[in-house]
């Protein structure tokens, strides 16, 4: 089973209707395992799986989305604009 985020497909519940106790009776888990879903955004598939199936229309996986990757050029413009906001930063050149 591919990974789900878990805090859509909890999002993908409640627009349906379903509160979270729905939620959890249908995944035989806690409420505040549902809460945790939401707001960690993480599940285990198997546990999940029940909510996956009814709303997999209604989600995306973890692949459908392209990662983002800093450059050498972004983190030293994220570091110019931290000192700029008064953070303390170190930034390491590591490539020779």
């Amino acid at each position: 089973m591919p990974y789900y985020k878990a805090k859509e497909v909890v999002e993908a519940g409640e627009a349906a209707g379903l509160s979270h106790e729905e939620m959890a009776d249908a995944c035989k888990v806690s409420i505040g395992t549902i809460s945790r879903w939401k707001s960690v955004g993480r599940a285990r598939s198997k546990a999940i799986a029940p909510l996956v199936q009814k709303f997999k229309s209604k989600i995306t996986t973890d692949s459908d989305e392209k990662r983002k990757y800093l450059d050498e050029a972004s983190l030293e413009d994220l570091a110019a604009r931290a000192a700029q906001l008064g953070f303390r930063t170190t930034f390491t050149n590591t490539i020779n």
